[in-house]
């Protein structure tokens, strides 16, 4: 169909309809691919990827078509393509930056300070080659011998042997050598904070993950439980 037969607000829905394919396209890619499982709970930063690549693909671009859309220009094409060309860029730089900042692992050194979550970029290429191997998405650190217990200064330095997967048998060994038994311990799980994402992951006494919640949601549990032993009592 030529672009001649088109009105504006024609012009405008097929450009939005190309968009919102691309987009939905996006979204099975950051859940399905780039942020699985617990990871997408953990990292609450594709909120603003997507949002941002919301913005550009589906506002940003179909309403500039809306806008210049004219069958009567003669340089139609040119501003159309103009449009698209910006258009993709801008997509490809925000697909790229959600790629290169995806977040690859969960890893505790220091349970006080709970889980601290490996981005793609911030680590050295064997390590980010292990955990792409790995089936495992939480791991503790053993350190080296010349490590420290509170793990690298710098995660570049992070090794694949310093990685172990909290299903391996040693997690809850590993917890109570860093701090007094059952600190993090609440009713047979092990509960620590994911950085300052506001979110702790939940792990039976095993390492298998229970699920990532809130932590007023914690916080309210454990208070209603506090009230029942005491109503109890």
């Amino acid at each position: 169909m030529h672009l001649t037969s088109f009105n504006r607000y024609q012009a405008f829905a097929a450009h939005f309809g190309i968009s919102l394919v691309l987009f939905l396209m996006m979204v099975a890619l950051v859940f399905g691919v780039w942020y699985p499982g617990i990871l997408s709970a953990a990292d609450p930063g594709w909120h603003q990827a997507l949002l941002m690549i919301a913005g550009v693909d589906l506002v940003l671009g179909p309403t500039l078509t809306l806008l210049v859309f004219n069958p009567a220009k003669k340089s139609l094409k040119m501003d159309l393509s103009i449009i698209a060309a910006v258009q993709l860029a801008a997509l490809i730089a925000g697909v790229y930056t959600v790629h290169q900042t995806r977040p690859v692992a969960l890893y505790v050194a220091f349970p006080p300070q709970g889980y601290e979550i490996l981005y793609a970029h911030t680590l050295n290429q064997d390590t980010l080659d292990a955990i792409k191997a790995s089936e495992d998405q939480v791991f503790y650190y053993q350190p080296s011998s010349n490590g420290s217990i509170f793990g690298p200064a710098s995660y570049k330095d992070l090794t694949p042997a310093e990685l172990k997967p909290i299903t391996d048998g040693g997690f809850i060994d590993f917890i109570n050598s860093r701090a007094p038994a059952g600190t993090f311990e609440y009713n047979d799980t092990v509960r620590l904070a994911i950085g300052l994402s506001g979110n702790w992951l939940v792990t039976d006494l095993n390492g298998k993950v229970v699920g990532v919640q809130p932590e007023q949601q914690l916080l309210d549990e454990q208070a209603a439980d506090s009230d029942t032993a005491t109503t109890e009592q």
